[in-house]
Parts: structure tokens; C-alpha cells; sequence
């Protein structure tokens, strides 16, 4: 399939209206692309300069984040690095990225068209309508195999103090009330669920908690790449995702927090 055959994952939603969107193919308004030695780079203008320092020396960002003193692993399908950006006070998440499913062993991380384009106007709707969702700050894309395919780092701005859904719920070791992240979970559900957004990887640890001023948590969304806001039953679907990864840890663990989370979802 080629750009012009491609469905706009805005398709159909009610917030596809004039003004509302990035049309395809566009980029958000302070972002600008950029060729830096052999990679393309896409990043928002506040950032731009630290992509070049880091694509100075180091063929990718990721690996430019591998090797940094104050480096933090965050393990998921592939390491993620979590790194202060060089002499401000700004910490940044750096991804690679990875396919996933059943030919992942075989595809790994070679994309015919990365997603990270539509990572980025995807996160800035979601954003712009008041669903909650980690900034992307940039991305870069490596030609390999001719040019045909690519590898692809996306950067994003790291919330601080924050915790995935999962651990919230099974361990000890966060400073939140469980009641007020299940609480916070169903709001993001519902704003979700507003746009007819469905998350086809909703899962207890692409949901994120973060403190906010009022003292109650907020919920983010990860992931986002694959979002569609064309389902009318959104709502449905994404509490199917939601339950079905409560169940999968509650059957190893038996945390009462994933129990709790499992009720609310049904009533």
C-alpha cells in the first residue's frame, strides 16, 4: 500500500474536523525535518540542536542514550533509555523501535514506513484534545538495505515520578493511592472512549500514573502508534484490552489491586 492508498487513522472520528487534525504528511507547528549525516530527523525546535549533538558522534540516538553517566534502563519489548538532556533540566525517554507480534523474531527492527510520523501527529492530537499522553519531542529515521527500509528512535519527554498501571496495582513501591489510579485509569478511559479512539495494545503497563498539583494521579496512554479513532465502540474494545491484561497478571499474581481494577471495569 502506498501513501495516497493509505486511511488516515483520523478517519471518520468526531474529532475530524477542519483545524482539528494534522493532515497526513504534515508535521505539527514548531516541528521541522531535517537530514543529519545519513538519518532524517523530525524534531520540534527547541530540540533540534541537542539531535545534532547527539548524531555528532553516535550513529543513533538510541545509542548516544546507551552510554550516558546518568542513564536509566526502562525495560519493555526493547530497552528504553531515560536520560537528563546535556545541561538543562529536562529528562527525555529514547525508544527504539521494535515490531512486535508474530513475526517479530524475523522482521525485528527493520520498518518498511516506521510509524513514528504518525507517532508524532497522532501524540499531538491526543494532546490538543485533552487526552493525556507523553510529549514526542522527535524522532530519527536510519536508511538501511538500500534505502528501502528503516531503523527509527523516537524521543519523548519524560514524566516525572511516575508509575506503570501494573505496578501500581501489584506492588508496594510507588506513592500512590491504588483506589485513585483505578479512579484516574477510568477517566482516561472515558476521554478515550470520547473521540472513538481504540488502543489496540491496551495493557495494564501502557497505562502510566503521574502525580499532579491537585494531589490526584493522572493517567497517560503509551503506545500510541497504532491508535484508531474510528471505532464507535471504542469504549467496549478498550476495556476488553484492559480486562483481559488484568486477568493474564491477576492469574500469576493475585494482587487485590488487580482484582479491584477487574470489578470496576465490569460494573
Amino acid at each position: 500500500m502506498n501513501a495516497a492508498d493509505a486511511v488516515s487513522p483520523f478517519a471518520g472520528s468526531p474529532i475530524a474536523t477542519p483545524g482539528g487534525l494534522i493532515p497526513d504528511g504534515m508535521l505539527p507547528s514548531g516541528y521541522a525535518r531535517k537530514l543529519i549525516r545519513d538519518a532524517i530527523v523530525v524534531a520540534h525546535g527547541s530540540v533540534m540542536s541537542y539531535f545534532e549533538e547527539m548524531l555528532h558522534d553516535h550513529r543513533t540516538l538510541h545509542a548516544w542514550a546507551s552510554v550516558q553517566k546518568q542513564r536509566r534502563a526502562m525495560y519493555g519489548r526493547a530497552t528504553a533509555w531515560a536520560v537528563p538532556l546535556p545541561e538543562v533540566e529536562v529528562g527525555v525517554v529514547v525508544r527504539h523501535s521494535t515490531h512486535g507480534g508474530l513475526l517479530a523474531a524475523i522482521t525485528k527492527d527493520v520498518f518498511r514506513n516506521p510509524r513514528a510520523d504518525d507517532e508524532l501527529r497522532i501524540s499531538w492530537t491526543m494532546r490538543h484534545v485533552g487526552i493525556p499522553t507523553p510529549r514526542i519531542l522527535g524522532y530519527a529515521m536510519y536508511p538501511t538495505l538500500g534505502g528501502q527500509f528503516y531503523r527509527a528512535d523516537v524521543v519523548t519527554r519524560e514524566i516525572a515520578d511516575s508509575a506503570d498501571l501494573l505496578k501500581v496495582l501489584t506492588t508496594a513501591d510507588h506513592a500512590f493511592d491504588r483506589t485513585q489510579c483505578i479512579d484516574a485509569t477510568m477517566t482516561l478511559l472515558r476521554r478515550l472512549a470520547s473521540t472513538w479512539a481504540y488502543h489496540p495494545d491496551l495493557n495494564l503497563k501502557n497505562v502510566l500514573l503521574a502525580p499532579s498539583e491537585t494531589g490526584i494521579p493522572v493517567a497517560y496512554v503509551l503506545d500510541v502508534d497504532t491508535l484508531r479513532f474510528a471505532e464507535k465502540n471504542a469504549e467496549g474494545m478498550n476495556v476488553q484490552r484492559l480486562v483481559r491484561s488484568a486477568r493474564k497478571h491477576n492469574a500469576k499474581s493475585g494482587a487485590p489491586g488487580l482484582a479491584a481494577l477487574t470489578a470496576r471495569l465490569g460494573a
